[in-house]
C-alpha cells in the first residue's frame, strides 16, 4: 500500500492585500486617482438613476412621489403614530442625510479630480507633477467637504420641520 505525499500549499495572498500592493506601487498615485475617478463616477451614475426614477413618479404617480420624499425625510406616511401623525423614524433620516453627504463627496472629489486629469493629459508636463496636484486633489477635497459637513449634518441635530406638510394631520 502506497501512501501519497501532499504537495505543500503555495501562499497567495488574499485580494485585499493584492490590491493594496498593487496600489501601492510606483504607480499608486495614477492607480488610486483612476480608481477612485471610477467609483465616484458609478456613485453619481446610481443617484442619477434613483433621481430619474423617483422624479418620473412626480408625473406618474404624485401620491407615490410624495410618499418616496417623505421617506427620504424618515417620515413613513402609511404608517401613523398614537396622534395620528405619519411615524417619523430618526434613523432612516440620518441614513438618507449620509446618502447625501455620500453624493456630495463623489460628485466634489469627481470634479476637482477631473480637472487634475485634464491638466495631467493637457499639460506637456503634467504627467511628472501628478503627485502633487493629487495632494492638492485631497486637500481640496478634504476642505470642502469638512465645511459641507456642517451644513449637512448640524440641521439633523434639531426636530425635522416637515409635520406642516400636506397629508399629516
Amino acid at each position: 500500500m502506497s501512501t501519497s505525499i501532499r504537495q505543500p500549499h503555495v501562499y497567495r495572498p488574499g485580494l485585499w492585500k493584492r490590491l493594496a500592493d498593487g496600489l501601492g506601487s510606483q504607480y499608486g498615485v495614477g492607480q488610486w486617482s483612476w480608481l477612485l475617478h471610477r467609483v465616484t463616477g458609478m456613485g453619481i451614475l446610481l443617484f442619477l438613476i434613483i433621481h430619474i426614477i423617483d422624479t418620473f413618479f412626480v408625473v406618474a404617480y404624485p401620491g407615490l412621489y410624495d410618499h418616496t420624499v417623505g421617506i427620504y425625510g424618515g417620515r413613513l406616511s402609511w404608517i401613523s403614530d398614537s396622534e395620528g401623525k405619519p411615524l417619523y423614524l430618526p434613523f432612516l433620516r440620518w441614513v438618507f442625510r449620509l446618502s447625501e453627504f455620500g453624493l456630495i463627496a463623489c460628485v466634489v472629489f469627481h470634479a476637482i479630480n477631473g480637472v487634475r486629469v485634464a491638466l495631467v493629459d493637457l499639460w506637456a508636463e503634467g504627467a511628472a507633477h501628478q503627485k502633487i496636484m493629487f495632494r492638492v486633489v485631497g486637500l481640496v477635497f478634504l476642505v470642502i467637504m469638512l465645511v459641507t459637513s456642517y451644513f449637512v449634518f448640524v440641521p439633523l441635530l434639531k426636530a425635522p420641520e416637515f409635520w406642516n406638510f400636506p397629508g399629516t394631520h
